[in-house]
């Protein structure tokens, strides 16, 4: 295969790049107010500042650190009443105990959020219920309180007959239920063992993050329903954050399109950050001024849901210099590099939580010329099966390559009697077949002199 793209292959700026005149954002600082004994008012945690109003009953007081104490990392997933003020909403966290008067507790929480000035749609509000032992009262309580719409539930297979209603619940309470769910009740099951799945301090044992993150983007869409928001422009804020990142080159401002506490996984190399001090770290020593001067990113496709922006894009630049988070310590080749990429980004509210990002590995590796194109099997030579700038070329237009040529017989297994270890590494380019013929791994002359020229 040829080792650089055809000088035809289509360019163009990532559309983030006409965000020019994109003000600062600044830290969200609203601190909970306390109300009476066991409520708080969580103003929403989102650079609009307004929202919809919920009310969260938080599950019991939990083991405290279960994860640390297990010598595991602690969850970036923030408990309930942060969660959902990153959403937008504005929260009144409600505590129920033993002796809690729960319908003074409701018309407590129902008041605040009425009288708070950073409330919308007031008159109309959720409640959200992680304690499933406060439940039963929770239902009998809400449906004289003409200001609660909805009710989510988790943990419990128990139903309003009156009010909409979502049920999150491991499938044996679903089946232990004993009733068909109303019609105004809408029941996900899910295969865990504790009803507290959803919740980061119930310990590894008991919270599955995929499930609770499922769980999470399923009550959203609930609540928008029910409560006519929060809606925000997910693509203006994904496109905002690239432009700070590629264009603006800004490590400031690219994490202040962030929640406090986000993540970055770039799958095929497991680069990124896990909570904000290492995602500081990684973007400013890794990241952004990693990338090459020519970079550019272009969309193929976008598909934007409740709170995640998937795209289909085409990273291409210059291996000028090493970029760190692609091909970790990989010298310059100066070689051009297409890459077909998928970015999976969780937004929460108006901030992002998390980035996913996904590409081919090996054809990254084929392109800066360090995979061979054959290596040795006890069989023969086999031809591996990876494409090169071309995958690139057929996301961006379907006729631009020949689909199925790996299935042509060239490709696969072929007996050769020259396949000794020596001769492993006929490369697609002149660096790494040097590396090997002479027993050490060290680039070409042409990217020994882009490394002296970038200082790396």
């Amino acid at each position: 295969m040829a080792n650089s793209p055809p000088s035809s292959t289509p360019s163009s700026s990532y559309s983030a790049s006409e965000l020019t005149d994109l003000p600062a954002r600044y830290p969200i600082l609203r601190p909970p107010v306390p109300l009476v004994e066991g409520l708080e008012l969580q103003p929403p945690l989102t650079h609009r500042g307004t929202g919809p109003g919920v009310i969260v009953v938080p599950p019991p007081r939990l083991s405290m650190h279960p994860h640390k104490r297990q010598g595991l990392k602690t969850p970036l997933d923030p408990e309930p009443v942060k969660k959902w003020a990153e959403e937008g909403f504005a929260v009144v966290g409600v505590r129920i105990g033993g002796g809690t008067d729960v319908n003074a507790a409701l018309t407590t929480a129902i008041a605040a959020l009425d009288n708070a000035e950073f409330v919308e749609n007031k008159g109309t509000y959720a409640v959200l219920v992680y304690d499933p032992s406060a439940l039963p009262s929770i239902l009998v309580r809400s449906g004289t309180m003409p200001p609660i719409a909805a009710i989510v539930s988790h943990g419990a297979a128990m139903f309003s007959d009156d009010l909409p209603m979502l049920v999150h619940v491991p499938t044996r309470i679903v089946h232990d239920a004993g009733r068909d769910p109303p019609g105004n009740c809408r029941v996900h099951d899910y295969d865990v063992d504790s009803p507290y799945f959803v919740v980061p301090s119930s310990g590894p044992k008991a919270y599955s993050p995929p499930n609770a993150a499922l769980a999470h983007s399923r009550t959203l869409v609930f609540l928008r329903e029910h409560l006519g928001g929060p809606h925000f422009d997910l693509e203006a804020i994904w496109d905002e954050h690239t432009h700070y990142e590629f264009v603006d080159r800004s490590v400031e401002r690219t994490m202040l399109t962030m929640v406090d506490e986000p993540y970055v996984n770039h799958v095929p190399t497991m680069t990124g950050g896990v909570g904000r001090a290492q995602l500081v770290e990684f973007y400013r020593d890794h990241f952004i001024f990693s990338n090459p001067e020519d970079v550019d990113l272009l969309v193929v496709s976008r598909t934007v849901g409740a709170d995640r922006v998937v795209d289909e894009f085409i990273y291409s630049c210059t291996h000028s210099r090493v970029i760190d988070w692609l091909l970790p310590g990989v010298p310059a080749t100066g070689r051009k590099i297409e890459l077909p990429m998928v970015a999976v980004v969780n937004i929460r509210g108006d901030r992002l939580y998390h980035e996913h990002i996904w590409w081919d590995q090996a054809s990254a590796l084929q392109q800066v010329g360090f995979l061979p194109e054959s290596v040795p099997t006890p069989q023969g030579r086999l031809r591996l099966p990876v494409a090169g700038y071309q995958s690139a070329q057929m996301l961006f237009d379907e006729t631009a390559s020949e689909a199925n040529f790996m299935l042509a017989p060239e490709w696969g297994v072929h007996p050769d009697k020259r396949c000794g270890d020596d001769q492993a590494g006929e490369v697609n380019g002149d660096a790494a077949t040097a590396a090997r013929k002479n027993g050490a791994h060290k680039a070409s002359s042409m990217a020994r002199d882009n490394l002296a020229g970038s200082g790396a």
